[in-house]
């Protein structure tokens, strides 16, 4: 074999291997992007796979109560009827029995058999005003103002949609397992739209109080409507949490539902949107010590910064436990200040490190709000803690399908999730909104 022909096997060699390398670049680029999705610090621990979960060995204890568990016992009930339970005869050979020589009690709690549906046909007077001559109706709490079914299935059906998280179809069998009404899933459909009409003045009030709170908790997450990529807003605060469905995730989404009036403190987590929107933040601390031990998982430097931040949390929230005076207070953030700026300051060789820095610099002024401010939390858990039950309900929906079914998500979510802060019975609630 001559030289010409030995270098050109090798140049089609080489262009071959050169064609592999580029494949499996572009390969190894389109996993880590897959990967990225399961492993950062913003990922829910549930969706982190691949991990391995390390277990405590040195705990071998049996499973269970520990010892010392003071145990809850369910306190009996109050009967609301006595049966006696006798015999006549001996079971065993046949003899009469005399009187029981003593009574054991045993309380019984059952649920009643599945009800019928009642039907009430309403005769509704109709009045002309001698007065004014106009048409007068009259009307009753009972009989809705619009369709042909009552405000119990109207309220029942929407909260089995909402609150238990059942498709359209389960609950269809359900009430017709339970009393016997036969709906479609359309019409189920069009109860939850009667009972989002009904609560939307208390929707309309949430929304004004929360434009006016000093505090507000705010998180966002995906939801899918008509298969396009949407995202469901919380606005919360201790004794209300009012939602939104936008396709933006941005800054006009705040200054549609706040305005440019609102001059309370947000607490949230580094969207940039927030700190377009004002500067009265409190980053969160959960997101900033996630990200921090992630990286510390990964490379030795990051280490000892996660500590210190993991440290200093810790030292600012026992400081704040005892409600300090302002003057204290200011002494504990310039503090905290100088102490993140220290390791800042330091010097990080890995491009991940030197990135999550230039992040806690982009929010320097944003992490120790909560300390100047008395009632702020240092974390966004309480808007994260609301929105949670409706990501398990998007999980069921797969999609809302279109804008009315939207606007339906958004009033009951916002009503249900409400009452519910406020310890109220969302049955009876929405049962007299309906009325109303």
């Amino acid at each position: 074999m001559d030289q010409s022909e030995i270098i050109r096997q090798l140049q089609a060699q080489n262009e071959q291997l050169r064609l592999e390398n580029e494949f499996l670049k572009a390969r190894i680029c389109e996993l880590e992007a897959r990967l990225a999705q399961y492993e950062n610090a913003h990922t829910p621990p549930s969706l982190r796979r691949g991990r391995n979960r390390k277990k405590d060995v040195t705990n071998k204890g049996k499973p269970g109560q520990k010892v010392g568990h003071k145990g809850v016992t369910r306190p009996s009930a109050i009967p609301d009827s006595q049966v006696e339970v006798t015999a006549d005869r001996c079971p065993d050979c046949g003899a009469k029995l005399a009187l029981p020589f003593r009574f054991e009690s045993k309380i019984i709690e059952e649920i009643p058999e599945p009800q019928p549906v009642t039907v009430t046909e309403y005769k509704i007077a109709h009045y002309i005003c001698p007065c004014c001559r106009k048409e007068v109706v009259a009307s009753d709490p009972n009989c809705p103002h619009e369709g042909k079914f009552g405000n119990n299935v109207i309220a029942q059906a929407t909260l089995m949609r909402y609150a238990d998280r059942l498709p359209h179809r389960k609950i269809q069998d359900a009430l017709k397992r339970m009393h016997g009404l036969v709906l479609s899933p359309a019409a189920i459909f069009d109860l939850t739209r009667r009972a989002g009409e009904a609560v939307r003045p208390e929707y309309d009030a949430i929304l004004e109080r929360i434009r006016g709170a000093p505090i507000l908790y705010i998180d966002e997450t995906g939801i899918h409507v008509q298969g396009e990529k949407h995202w469901i807003w919380a606005f919360t605060t201790p004794f209300e949490t009012f939602f939104v469905i936008r396709k933006s995730r941005g800054t006009n989404v705040l200054i549609d539902v706040l305005t440019r009036k609102f001059k309370g403190i947000i607490v949230c987590d580094g969207w940039k949107p927030y700190a377009r929107f004002t500067k009265r933040l409190q980053r969160c601390w959960a997101h900033l010590l996630r990200e921090s031990k992630d990286l510390s998982e990964m490379f030795d430097e990051a280490a000892p910064l996660h500590e210190a931040l993991k440290g200093l949390y810790e030292s600012l929230n026992t400081s704040s436990e005892c409600d300090p005076p302002p003057e204290v207070r200011i002494n504990i953030w310039q503090s905290a200040r100088e102490v993140l700026q220290h390791w800042i300051d330091r010097e990080y060789l890995e491009v991940k490190v030197q990135k999550f820095i230039r992040k806690i610099c982009n929010g320097f002024d944003y992490w120790f709000t909560f300390i100047l401010n008395p009632g702020v939390e240092p974390t966004n858990n309480r808007a994260e803690r609301a929105l949670r039950p409706h990501v398990v309900l998007r999980k069921i929906l797969g999609t809302l399908r279109n804008s009315k079914g939207t606007a339906i998500h958004e009033l009951i979510i916002t009503a249900l999730t409400t009452w519910g802060q406020r310890g109220l019975d969302c049955l009876q609630m929405l049962t007299i909104r309906l009325a109303s």
